[in-house]
């Protein structure tokens, strides 16, 4: 294991919970406290090749992830899931 320098703890703290606020995950109610990143991993081949939807995030002392396999992309399919998984343990 390897600390992350100051510097980047600090932009990640800035960032990430941007994401859910004015970023790609926006459009999702999320619980207060959220932070997270959304994601689109592409697979396949061809034009427009298929794409895994994912979203990472924490909340307080709660670190997530959450993977939707072919699902699209992450803003409009893995964001809502784990928001629903947050909202379930309120």
């Amino acid at each position: 294991p390897r600390r992350l320098e100051p510097a980047v703890v600090r932009a990640l703290r800035a960032l990430m919970p941007a994401v859910v606020v004015e970023g790609t995950a926006s459009a999702v109610s999320f619980p207060s406290g959220t932070a997270g990143k959304t994601g689109t991993a592409e697979y396949g081949t061809g034009k427009e090749p298929p794409s895994h939807a994912w979203f990472i995030g924490y909340r307080g002392d709660l670190a997530f992830s959450v993977v939707v396999e072919g699902g699209g992309a992450g803003s409009k399919v893995a964001a809502p899931v784990a928001a629903r998984f947050l909202k379930a343990l309120s």
